[in-house]
């Protein structure tokens, strides 16, 4: 191959590595088929944030839910928020929990959609220079991440920890965050620890954020009906005669 081609084929080897590890700044253009005009229910989802410490995502499976979630998480750990934004906003670091099932559902979920897949860590939602140094590996499950350091524009750093249902309650306890997001419908008990860890300790404070996505597969659990209340309740319900 000549010399220029061969330069020109690294140009382009360079600029594609660069592109995939900058995939945040994709999600939710001004325009085209994917612009965040088309995507109504996902923008009211982030609005609410300023006004709401709970929030759901309650719809059917494909419809873009973690994909909601995971890029609001994103946003808050890198404090890379777009000028569109008006959702809740953190000016510093924080602690960040991304829960799911169990861990093989989160390695093959939450993880690719934040870190991409094994082998090309960086590529996901989170930018790849944005993760300090290497996550930390989880345990038993090959390939998958127990935790990452993330930097914030403010010069700080983030946390992100992948956690599970399955290693039950305990493993919500004793800890003070910022922002959660259990994606698919967790057990109760769990719900309200981890709510816990988002309440505010010290004055003037405000408390953190909570982000549920799941389709409620289990019918009307307390978690739904906490979120749902009467309100899922068609208006013509109580004019049966």
């Amino acid at each position: 191959m000549p010399a220029n081609e061969e330069l020109l084929s690294q140009l382009e080897r360079s600029i594609e590595y660069a592109d995939s590890r900058r995939k945040l700044w994709t999600y939710y253009p001004d325009a085209g088929p994917l612009c965040r005009g088309n995507y109504p229910r996902h923008l009211d989802f982030f609005a609410a944030g300023a006004a709401h410490m709970e929030r759901a995502f309650i719809a059917a499976n494909r419809s873009g839910k973690s994909t909601c979630a995971g890029y609001e998480g994103t946003l808050h750990c890198t404090g890379r928020y777009p000028d569109w934004w008006v959702g809740r906003r953190f000016a510093a670091p924080v602690t960040f929990w991304a829960s799911g099932e169990d861990i093989r559902s989160v390695r093959e979920s939450l993880q690719p959609l934040l870190f991409g897949p094994p082998g090309a860590i960086g590529t996901g939602m989170i930018p790849g220079d944005d993760i300090v140094g290497q996550p930390t590996a989880g345990r038993g499950v090959p390939d998958s991440i127990d935790s990452a350091a993330i930097k914030h524009i403010s010069g700080g750093v983030s946390r992100i920890v992948l956690k599970t249902y399955e290693q039950g309650r305990e493993a919500f306890q004793a800890s003070k965050i910022q922002v959660c997001w259990l994606d698919e419908e967790p057990p109760s008990n769990i719900y309200t620890e981890a709510l816990t860890r988002l309440m505010a300790t010290e004055p003037g404070e405000q408390n953190g954020v909570m982000m549920c996505t799941f389709t409620p597969l289990r019918g009307m659990s307390d978690v739904v009906m906490s979120f749902l209340g009467d309100d899922w309740r068609r208006p013509d319900a109580s004019a049966a005669p």
